[in-house]
């Protein structure tokens, strides 16, 4: 949970309150606010809010101006938003982050990717290191120091998951062969729980079908140890802002999936109908009721989705169908 004065924020729940009050946002004055807010203070220029928060979308510039305004009076201050001008806007409260009773901030990273969320940058980004072996986990531990790279060491498949480090922005040097379980396993399970961290297989052999099996499932990469320092350190570096790209992904899909959860069953049939190209009189007539109220389930459909074009929708409908197993549920 993220204090801005006497307001407190979580940018994963979505949710904003003021003195232990819930404040009522909008889905746009939200994105402002967390974009002013992981800019920590920074000047955030209006082309750059424009694209975060109206993404492939032609807006004029008083729509931000509103949204800005609208946060100025839910959060009862002016001065909460700054002006900046010819440039933008800043964030001008002081912002803390607390620990928040979340499975998500239970371990070290959580507070982390709770206070970062979105990444600006791949520097942020931790490695999770998960081998058996205690000489190599030790040799990657004083790797990763040396370059000031995040990181977290793990010996077992176990000891990885009842961390519960459920944040997107992180990547994974995995072990292929554990005890009791297999680097393939644990990619299997990752990829259950949607956890969108790019993986890089470690062994001591490996063979062709195991290469192959990896790469298929989504591994960026397969080592064979011993490997040169160097290339490790290269390979990090562009599998850590890949994470930073996924997790973007990964993020932007669970905010579709929270609107989509607001949908009723007969406005998620006539958003397939609509995105699938039907006109109002047809899926009318396919649903068994009038235009009028065709439209007016399109109009919630659209209100509910925060969606100001139809492009729009067809995209958030084409993250829908696309979402990984589980996600749902998350």
């Amino acid at each position: 949970m993220i204090r801005i004065g006497n307001a407190q924020v979580s940018l994963e729940r979505r949710e904003a309150f003021l003195d232990g009050k819930p404040i009522p946002l909008g889905g746009r004055a939200f994105e402002v606010l967390a974009t002013l807010i992981n800019a920590k203070g920074r000047v955030v220029g209006k082309d750059e809010l424009f694209s975060q928060v109206w993404a492939g979308t032609v807006v004029e510039d008083n729509n931000l101006q509103v949204q800005v305004s609208l946060l100025r009076k839910a959060f009862g201050d002016h001065g909460l938003i700054q002006t900046v001008a010819r440039r933008g806007y800043r964030l001008a409260a002081e912002i803390s982050v607390e620990a928040p009773g979340l499975t998500l901030a239970a371990s070290p990273l959580g507070a982390l990717a709770e206070a970062i969320e979105p990444l600006d940058e791949s520097a942020a980004v931790p490695v999770l290191v998960l081998d058996d072996d205690a000489c190599v986990r030790s040799a990657l531990g004083r790797l990763l120091r040396s370059d000031d790279i995040p990181h977290r060491l793990f010996a077992s498949a176990e000891e990885l998951f009842a961390a519960k480090l459920e944040t997107p922005y992180a990547c994974l040097l995995l072990d292929m062969h554990l005890p009791q379980t297999t680097g393939l396993e644990v990619q299997d399970r990752l990829r259950r729980l949607a956890l969108p961290w790019p993986i890089v297989f470690m062994t001591g052999f490996g063979t062709i079908p195991m290469t192959v099996q990896a790469m298929r499932a989504g591994a960026v990469e397969f080592l064979t140890k011993p490997f040169d320092e160097d290339q490790l350190l290269a390979l990090l570096a562009s599998v850590r802002t890949r994470a930073v790209a996924e997790g973007r992904k990964w993020r932007h899909a669970r905010q579709v999936e929270a609107k989509y959860q607001r949908l009723t069953q007969r406005e998620r049939e006539v958003f397939s109908l609509v995105v699938g190209g039907l006109s109002h009189k047809q899926i009318a007539k396919q649903i068994g009721t009038s235009e009028v109220t065709t439209k007016v389930h399109k109009k919630n459909i659209m209100n509910k989705m925060q969606s100001r074009s139809l492009v729009e929708l067809v995209a958030m409908h084409q993250v829908i169908g696309a979402r990984p197993e589980g996600l749902a549920g998350a």
